[in-house]
């Protein structure tokens, strides 16, 4: 596979050295050695990657010192191999680790690295390295659990502590390669067979229940527990619509295929259910530029951790499954690693975004360091067995456009070349809206985006989602676009200290349509305190679009208006709030804003912090329509914000001054509407019924029903 492998070590010898502080030789044994702080379990994880990365960089031809890299990674698998459950040493934070459902994770991942130590491994390597994973697959064989549930677990929804593909993924995948490099166990054929039922139920869907294909000589609805995937694959790991672990899926199944065709050894027919159907929605969430387009939003640091492990998936999705652009993405993804360490001056991946993590939490920076070595080592030792898919018959955007629905998760997508539009209801702090040109992966900052926001006194903001709740949405789609409705209630179970409390203080409704013309998205958004209580809001923003300005952008954005060009350069000094006046405003050239009521005035909210994501790793300008940032009293039934909006994907300052929009006005009080011209001449109108009962209103002379909660697109 055609990825540039001197770019690749010249990376990871960069990295290795910069990572030498992080590294420690205990006392008593100097022969061994830890890569961080090396605690359960995301130490271990991060000392099993390091291990991967340093064993496979001193196999690089022409590298520096290999020695040296080798005998770090031989002391670092000694060190975990030593102080797993069945080891004689303990961990660097007084514990052994193992026998959990996600211990084998770090060994998975390790595997392709321990494979270029084989020939470097002593006899009593090879026997603590059989002993650990014959220990693990017994253990998943008799014990194995996941929190309070037992065994193969499954379950749509995240609430129920089942959904659990990734790790059945994994689980499965020890499983397997254990019985292969060890056939002469006793326990072999059982751990085979448990694989088979972990891989079933890893990719699963609710329509395996009652498929009678064959797969490794059983119908798979024999080994079916339930479904963790919904039926278009959308996935609610950690509750919310998480892009992020659909690539984690697919990157554990890319690792087993992988390593199985280095040892020589048989690969398990069910390791692929479902792999391709995943793939093919996945895709769909990719940038050209090889970053995961994450349109049901984040819980972690930006750009990383499930983004680093797309990059085995796209090797596997080159090799076996087939897919013509995987390379092209693989080596835009590496690209980006590049670009990133290239604006780090100390050499770590991470060190511009997150310098104040190196320093107060080394044990989370080293784990987000870890992952990206790792996977770049993966790409050295995979990629010469990639065997090359058939040419691209169409360019990327033409293979991915076109529409994807999750009615149940309230989750929706339409692509095209000059725009991607999607709406989540069921996103990481419940609602995100998107709508930007594809090939601009620079502009993606998820965090209820384009979604009015609203903070109540009491709710600190470190957890989005936990003080709101999702009363309805509904989905419609059309040919080229979608239009969707909801509500969320706002202010829910907030303690205000101190000993007073408060709960479902306002609620948003919002619309949100994107219009067939491939360039026009438009939004109302109304928020209405409750009827019944009074409540103090700390923050609102209204329109509300995350424009980053990191790194990626070069730190610096322009912006322009009616009024000029305004330069935004980032960091500011301090909390800043820029007031633009004008009836439009242009992001360069790609993403534009057109107010058609509820503000007469963009006001942008600027940061000195990242505050893209809980560990702030974006900086990121907001643009909006109102901002209040004081404590302001609610009485009942007060609006608190009533805007409405089109965003434009793609389009220059002249198109976009030339939008012409219009509020429709109706009797019923909670019914909203706007009229767009869009960019293929036709007038659209956006009608939405906020309220608790059907309405019947007139648009351009044609009488239209509106169930409750729900809205239309119409042309005139």
């Amino acid at each position: 596979m055609p990825l540039d492998t001197q770019q690749i070590t010249a990376i990871l010898t960069r990295w290795a050295v910069a990572v030498e502080p992080f590294w420690y030789a205990p006392a008593d044994e100097p022969d061994l050695g830890c890569y961080g702080p090396g605690y359960i379990h995301w130490g271990v994880q991060s000392n099993f990657n390091y291990a991967a990365a340093m064993a496979t960089l001193a196999d690089q031809p022409g590298v520096d010192n290999p020695d040296h890299w080798r005998g770090r990674a031989l002391a670092a698998l000694r060190f975990a191999l030593a102080s797993h459950h069945t080891g004689d040493r303990t961990g660097l934070n007084g514990e052994r680790w193992g026998h959990s459902w996600i211990s084998m994770l770090g060994i998975e991942r390790a595997m392709h690295g321990v494979q270029c130590l084989s020939p470097h491994l002593t006899t009593a390597d090879q026997s603590a390295l059989r002993r650990v994973l014959v220990s693990e697959a017994d253990w998943l064989l008799h014990h194995g659990h996941r929190g309070g549930h037992v065994g193969v677990i499954a379950d749509l929804w995240n609430s129920s502590g089942r959904n659990a593909p990734e790790s059945n993924i994994w689980a499965g995948a020890l499983l397997w390669r254990t019985a292969q490099m060890f056939p002469d166990a006793a326990a072999a054929p059982d751990w085979e067979e448990l694989a088979h039922r972990y891989f079933i139920n890893g990719v699963s869907v609710p329509a395996d229940a009652e498929d009678d294909t064959i797969v490794a000589g059983k119908p798979v609805r024999e080994r079916y527990v339930g479904a963790n995937f919904f039926p278009n694959y959308a996935l609610d790991h950690h509750g919310y619509l998480n892009v992020g672990y659909m690539a984690i899926c697919v990157s554990n199944a890319a690792m087993l295929h992988f390593d199985m065709r280095r040892l020589n050894l048989a690969r398990p027919d069910s390791l692929d259910h479902h792999q391709g159907d995943l793939w093919a929605v996945l895709r769909r969430f990719i940038f050209p530029d090889g970053r995961l387009a994450r349109i049901g939003g984040d819980s972690r640091v930006r750009y990383s951790y499930c983004q680093e492990y797309l990059l085995p998936s796209l090797l596997y999705a080159a090799d076996q499954l087939g897919d013509p652009h995987a390379p092209a993405l693989a080596q835009n993804q590496i690209n980006l690693i590049q670009q990133e360490m290239d604006a780090s001056d100390d050499g770590t991946f991470y060190g511009r975004r997150l310098g104040w993590m190196r320093a107060a939490n080394p044990h989370y920076f080293t784990r987000l360091e870890s992952d990206r070595a790792c996977v770049l080592a993966m790409a050295l030792n995979y990629a010469p067995l990639v065997t090359a898919p058939p040419a691209p018959e169409d360019d990327f955007e033409s293979s991915v456009a076109g529409g994807w629905l999750e009615a149940d998760h309230g989750a929706v997508m339409h692509r095209s070349a000059t725009r991607l539009a999607s709406f989540s209801w069921r996103a990481y702090g419940l609602t995100q809206a998107m709508c930007q040109p594809p090939a601009a992966s620079d502009l993606a900052e998820w965090q209820g985006n384009l979604c009015p926001h609203v903070r109540f006194l009491g709710d600190d903001g470190s957890a989005p989602g936990r003080h709101r709740r999702l009363l309805r949405q509904h989905i419609d789609t059309f040919d080229g676009g979608f239009v969707t409705c909801g509500a969320v209630m706002e202010g829910v179970e907030i303690r205000v200290d101190e000993g007073a409390n408060c709960t479902d203080q306002a609620v948003s409704h919002i619309a949100f349509a994107a219009l067939p013309d491939g360039h026009t998205c438009v939004a109302l958004q109304y928020v209405v305190a409750a009827p019944d209580r009074v409540g103090y809001t700390v923050d609102v923003k209204s329109l509300h679009l995350n424009l980053p300005n990191d790194l990626f952008n070069h730190f610096r954005r322009h912006i322009q208006t009616p009024t000029g060009t305004h330069e935004l350069s980032a960091p500011v000094d301090a909390d800043a709030r820029l007031v633009l006046d004008g009836d439009w405003l242009n992001v360069e050239d790609k993403i534009g804003l057109v107010p058609i009521y509820g503000g007469n005035q963009f006001v942008i909210d600027r940061s000195p912090q990242r505050r893209g994501g809980r560990y702030a790793s974006l900086l990121v300008d907001e643009i909006c329509l109102q901002v209040e940032r004081t404590t302001t009293r609610r009485v009942p039934n007060e609006p608190i914000c009533d805007v409405g909006f089109v965003v434009t994907s793609g389009l220059d300052s002249l198109a976009i001054s030339k939008v012409t929009v219009d509020k429709l006005i109706f009797d019923p009080g909670d019914v909203r509407g706007v009229s767009v011209l869009g960019q293929d001449g036709v007038r659209y109108a956006l009608v939405a019924n906020f309220g608790a009962e059907d309405a019947t209103v007139e648009v351009w002379g044609r009488r239209v029903i509106l169930a409750a909660g729900t809205a239309a697109v119409g042309t005139e």
